[in-house]
């Protein structure tokens, strides 16, 4: 996994593993990644509805999985999920 910006501050990594179960999907990486480091579930995870926020470029080998199935888009071992912030101007 790959953090960007603010998210690679707030764990002080910019690229980790995490251990998943086979036919682990996007979202359950994205809550692991929260379970390992606490203080990005506020940032990442909407508090009223438990969804990630809409605020984060979800990529997986380098494609948005918006383009693919979402949140449940399957994960093999060796891809790469990236989380990217996104700042509005």
């Amino acid at each position: 996994m790959e953090l960007k910006g603010p998210l690679a501050s707030l764990t002080g990594e910019e690229k980790l593993s995490l251990e998943l179960d086979e036919g682990a999907d996007v979202l359950t990486a994205i809550r692991a990644l929260c379970e390992r480091y606490p203080e990005l579930s506020p940032v990442i995870f909407d508090a009223e509805t438990g969804d990630p926020r809409t605020s984060f470029l979800i990529l997986l080998d380098g494609k948005d999985v918006d383009v693919l199935s979402g949140l449940a888009t399957p994960l093999a071992e060796g891809q790469v999920l990236t989380l990217v912030p996104l700042i509005r101007l």
